[in-house]
């Protein structure tokens, strides 16, 4: 697994999902809707091979982005 593969929105969003924030917390956060943000979610997870945010969020934990 790589972060390299990451777009760098998605790479914003991962510490943030290591933060437990919702979708619309992300959102706001980001000054994006909720459904783009949805969208980068789905996209790490399937770069970061995890089922699901939880498993993103332990992967940000151990990578030192959360």
């Amino acid at each position: 697994m790589t972060f390299k593969q990451l777009t760098s929105r998605e790479r914003d969003v991962l510490p943030l999902l290591g933060e437990g924030l919702s979708n619309g917390q992300i959102a706001r956060r980001l000054h994006l809707v909720e459904g783009t943000v949805k969208a980068h979610v789905s996209a790490t997870l399937v770069q970061l091979r995890a089922d699901n945010r939880v498993q993103a969020a332990i992967v940000a934990h151990q990578a030192g982005l959360a």
